[in-house]
């Protein structure tokens, strides 16, 4: 089954106060190295949702609908994806390892639902998923009622769910700089 991968990097960025898809971690941006995990995955259809940057080498798709949160970005990103089912990735969860997203797209090839996300010590995680691509409609329908959350939309659409292995430091989230200087600490390359 081939697959379409969508890198989330589209939010304000407001806690951090810069764009975190240009984040260094090593030699490399956040955004560079999911994209690297989506070709290492095999994935060639990969799409960047509302970068504002200039070094992409990926397309960069634009939400319709201005301003309406990860869901917003989603539903544009869909509608733009070559193949029927599409990895999600946001772009500030840098360690998250391509063999967990490997799993987890085998897992979503023979679910009945059309979304499956990832789940890491007892949370979930919906920007960790893969999304059938026929959604984009239903996301439409939910940011025009200025409904943009992405928990909302699955809780409502039902979803499965992958139950990670991987160590918990692997799904850190960076929001701030404080949460960054950490993960530089913690991951000297």
């Amino acid at each position: 089954m081939e697959f379409s991968m969508i890198v989330l990097a589209g939010g304000k960025s407001s806690r951090m106060g810069r764009d975190k898809s240009d984040l260094l971690l090593g030699m490399d941006t956040f955004l560079n190295i999911q994209i690297r995990k989506g070709r290492e995955l095999g994935i060639r259809d990969i799409l960047v949702s509302g970068y504002r940057g200039e070094n992409c080498p990926v397309p960069v798709i634009r939400d319709q609908l201005e301003g309406r949160g990860p869901l917003g970005g989603l539903e544009a990103c869909l509608r733009r994806a070559a193949h029927d089912r599409v990895l999600v990735l946001g772009v500030d969860i840098p360690l998250v390892p391509a063999a967990e997203l490997r799993q987890l797209m085998a897992q979503s090839a023979g679910s009945r639902e059309a979304v499956t996300i990832l789940s890491h010590g007892g949370k979930e995680e919906p920007l960790i998923g893969v999304y059938e691509k026929d959604l984009a409609d239903a996301m439409r329908k939910e940011v025009v009622r200025g409904r943009g959350s992405v928990f909302a939309f699955i809780n409502h659409t039902g979803y499965d769910v992958f139950y990670s292995k991987a160590p918990e430091s692997c799904f850190s989230n960076v929001n701030c700089e404080e949460d960054y200087i950490r993960l530089c600490k913690e991951n000297i390359i």
